[in-house]
């Protein structure tokens, strides 16, 4: 509010700013950061199904085992899981040269590559969540 009084100084009173962009920046932000985290995993479990070297698949099982776990705060940045949860999943990602793909274009480390391959796209789905929510 500003209060001005015949050409004299005034006075800009934030009080009411500071207290909204303290919630901002405690509450809101964070909580838009987790959600901008699992449509980022999200994001990245599909590049790694679309694009090559894409992750096999014979008969589904491999795809329809996505996980994304619950995104957290770590220190000053947000963690989350994501992959996926079959017992050969592992090994399928870390297959050597010359393995046999069922599949046209799939290859080894299909997540490593997809998260750096596309790791700008990722930031700018959390940051866009952030900024839409934040308005």
């Amino acid at each position: 509010m500003i209060n001005k009084q015949d050409h004299g100084p005034f006075t800009l009173d934030t009080s009411d700013f500071d207290i909204k962009f303290q919630k901002l920046v405690k509450d809101t932000i964070p909580g838009l950061g987790l959600q901008g985290a699992k449509r980022a995993a999200a994001a990245l479990l599909a590049d790694a199904i679309q694009d090559e070297p894409r992750v096999p698949h014979l008969h589904g099982h491999l795809w329809r085992s996505q996980l994304i776990g619950e995104p957290r705060i770590e220190g000053k940045g947000v963690a989350i899981t994501a992959g996926f949860n079959t017992p050969y999943a592992a090994r399928l990602h870390e297959a050597p040269d010359g393995w046999n793909w069922t599949l046209e274009g799939s290859g080894p480390k299909y997540l490593e590559t997809s998260l750096i391959q596309n790791s700008e796209k990722y930031m700018k789905i959390q940051a866009e969540t952030i900024r839409g929510g934040a308005r």
